[in-house]
């Protein structure tokens, strides 16, 4: 059974784990905290003191990190691309930019194996294995790559190295738009004088149910926070945020609720309830 490597054992990352042991895998985990380095010991895995370490121990490394973290914990001395094996495949689960993609793979070199599986679901589809990873890379790296990531849910491919994360963002724009719709119509409920247990109901009849029930699932905990760093990923790629006004006015919603109230840090949850909302009508 091939040794996984596993860095990142934060949100997802910890849901992911118990399904990779439970599969025979050994694995070999780091985090850049101490507590979900004992969290992942206590599992099961094996703890590395950096992510190069990992990488010198692993036939298939996967990077589960903020894309603002991706230079760090990939590049340098103590990066993954620094104890690489040459036959081993990186795969790099981090929604992020081309840009970013485009930079590890000039760092890796043209004869690494790597691909990109950025996911599509959160935590409680982590803990259901029932995520989605949208794969690019060669043919070799995929084989491999989906061998361990079918333990964790579905495998879509979707083409070559760095087509994951285009495709990423390209679902992103769709899906975003609809939870920022979902605030802004609860924004019209307060502007009218509804209440939100009405709204949210009536928005649960018609098209929009799978959303307004993603928004509301108390057990697929995501901050808010997260969500509007991805509406300035989606918006970093291109050269003018007037070509997408949608993800444009978006952002700008989704910023406004998260630095709405500096003593209070919102979850995803919190788009359904006046946490989020416009003054005067936010508690």
């Amino acid at each position: 059974m091939a040794g996984v490597g596993l860095v990142g054992v934060g949100d997802m990352g910890v849901q992911m784990l118990p399904h990779l042991l439970a599969a025979g895998f050994t694995v070999t985990a780091f985090d850049i905290d101490q507590t979900r380095r004992d969290a992942a010991l206590a599992a099961g895995a094996r703890i590395a003191d950096s992510p190069a370490a990992v990488a010198a121990t692993a036939d298939v490394v996967i990077t589960l990190v903020m894309s603002d973290d991706i230079p760090a914990a990939h590049f340098g001395a103590h990066g993954v691309l620094a104890g690489l094996r040459p036959d081993s495949v990186l795969v790099i689960g981090s929604t992020t930019t081309p840009g970013m993609i485009d930079d590890v793979r000039a760092h890796a070199g043209d004869g690494a194996l790597l691909a990109d599986a950025p996911i599509i679901g959160g935590v409680r589809y982590a803990r259901e294995k029932a995520v989605t990873f949208l794969l690019g890379g060669c043919d070799e790296a995929s084989r491999r790559a989906t061998a361990v990531l079918e333990v964790l849910g579905k495998v879509e491919r979707v083409g070559a190295f760095g087509s994951g994360v285009r495709y990423k963002l390209i679902t992103n724009a769709f899906v975003m738009a609809a939870e920022v719709g979902l605030r802004e119509a609860l924004d019209l409920t307060d502007i009218l004088g509804g209440d939100y247990p009405t709204a949210l109901r009536l928005f649960q009849i018609g098209p929009m149910a799978a959303v307004v029930k993603r928004a509301l699932d108390a057990d697929n905990p995501r901050p808010l926070r997260a969500s509007a760093q991805d509406f300035d990923a989606l918006l970093s790629v291109v050269e003018d945020p007037a070509l997408l006004p949608i993800s444009a006015a978006g952002r700008e919603r989704l910023w406004a609720a998260v630095d709405g109230d500096p003593d209070y840090e919102p979850m995803f949850i919190d788009l359904t309830r006046r946490t989020t909302a416009r003054q005067p009508y936010r508690r």
